[in-house]
């Protein structure tokens, strides 16, 4: 048995040559697409006995910055920066949104939210019926 050995440098190099055109072409035109991109923000829920907790990172914007709404059981959290101030900078907090569907054992009146040290805090306090009871021994008998 022979064993054949390929090796043309000159195509491989010209198959990388292409990929790295079109990485660099398709990349241009989708932001040119898209001036504004959406960015996945990083967060994490707290479940305490009476309430639920969200935290999420938000480096770089203030209260003024955030909004968030509640509407048919569904809470939206997202940036609302001014996109001509952000376009004289050389750099901007990427705009965010993200929602979150309510149960209805929340109490949507009580929901509360603070900033800080660039983590934004929403309170989720949870209705009569959802909070969780302590747990009892049963007696066998």
């Amino acid at each position: 048995m022979t064993l054949i050995r390929f090796n043309h440098p000159a195509l491989l190099r010209g198959l990388a040559n292409e990929a790295l055109t079109r990485n660099l072409i398709d990349s241009n035109l989708d932001n040119d697409l898209k001036p504004t991109c959406k960015s996945d923000v990083l967060y994490r829920l707290n479940e305490q006995d009476d309430s639920i907790t969200i935290e999420m990172v938000v480096p770089g914007f203030s209260k003024e910055d955030i909004l968030i709404e509640l509407d048919n059981e569904v809470l939206t959290i997202k940036s609302i920066q001014d996109s001509e101030e952000n376009a004289k900078r050389s750099f901007a907090a990427v705009d965010f949104e993200k929602r979150f569907k309510v149960s209805d054992k929340i109490k949507s009146d009580a929901i509360s939210a603070t900033t800080q040290n660039g983590i934004l805090y929403v309170n989720l306090p949870k209705t009569e019926e959802a909070v969780r009871k302590p747990a009892r021994a049963i007696e066998i008998a």
